[in-house]
Formats: C-alpha cells, sequence, structure tokens
C-alpha cells in the first residue's frame, strides 16, 4: 500500500469526518436533553451547541493537519492488520489529546504557561472522541481495502 499515500491519506480524512460528526452528534443530543430538563429553550441550546462545536471542528483538522496525516502515513498496514481492537482503540484514544497538546504549544509560542492548560478537560474529551472515532474509521478502510486484494 506504500503506493496508495494519497489513498491512506483520504482514508484518514474520511475518519476525522467521522470523529467530528461523532461530537456534533453528541453535542446535539446533549443540547436536546438540557433543553428538556429547563423545560422549552431547545432553539437556544442548539444553536449554543452548534456554535461551540464549529472551533472544535476547525481545530480538529489542524490537528488532523499534525499529527492525523503522519501516523496515516506512517503506521504500516502490516501493523494495522495485526493489532487487535483493544490496542487500536487506545492508540486513537491518545493521538487527540497529543494533536491538541501540540496546538497548544504552538500557540503559546513554545512556552505554555499553566493557564494554557486551565479548564481543557472538555476539549481533551471530543479531541480524544474524535481522534478514536477517526483511527477507527481509519484502520476499516485500510484493512478493508488490504482484504480486497492490495497489499502492503
Amino acid at each position: 500500500m506504500k503506493s496508495d499515500r494519497l489513498l491512506r491519506v483520504g482514508y484518514s480524512y474520511l475518519g476525522l469526518l467521522a470523529g467530528d460528526f461523532a461530537v456534533l452528534i453528541l453535542s446535539l443530543l446533549n443540547a436536546f436533553h438540557i433543553s428538556l430538563l429547563m423545560r422549552g429553550q431547545v432553539k437556544a441550546q442548539l444553536l449554543t451547541a452548534m456554535g461551540w462545536f464549529i472551533p472544535i471542528g476547525i481545530v480538529s483538522i489542524v490537528g488532523w493537519i499534525l499529527i492525523g496525516i503522519p501516523v496515516g502515513l506512517i503506521i504500516s498496514t502490516r501493523w494495522i492488520l495485526k493489532a487487535t481492537w483493544w490496542l487500536i482503540l487506545p492508540v486513537g484514544a491518545l493521538l487527540g489529546p497529543l494533536a491538541l497538546l501540540i496546538i497548544f504549544l504552538l500557540l503559546s509560542l513554545g512556552m505554555p504557561s499553566t493557564e494554557t492548560f486551565t479548564h481543557t478537560g472538555f476539549l481533551m474529551a471530543c479531541a480524544s472522541l474524535i481522534s478514536t472515532v477517526a483511527f477507527g474509521v481509519h484502520c476499516v478502510l485500510v484493512r478493508r481495502f488490504a482484504g480486497s486484494g492490495a497489499g502492503d
């Protein structure tokens, strides 16, 4: 699959879209739940959920460029075919927070302070969810393509 690098980048991008979609669905479900608890205000809660999803989506694209593409190209098809889901899922879960950490370091010009990482737990959880889904979808697509007769 070494000659299909562009295809692997495409797989990782499809994974990114699936991860972003998972966070969007989760946020919309959460907004709907909150609006039920507050007896109304569905529109306001849905607009709020969409409002904070847009920056998360933009940051996820930057993280995909910094971490997703290189990891998608570096990890061999052989490893993906042999790895169990008990290994694939934790690796995917760690890639998002790693990308977010790199983004924070870049934004702080390499000199982070304690304020750089204050109140970032929610963002780390979103990054972890996005990367877990993205890496899982990437691995499924690579396995499917490798199963169709293309080799490493």
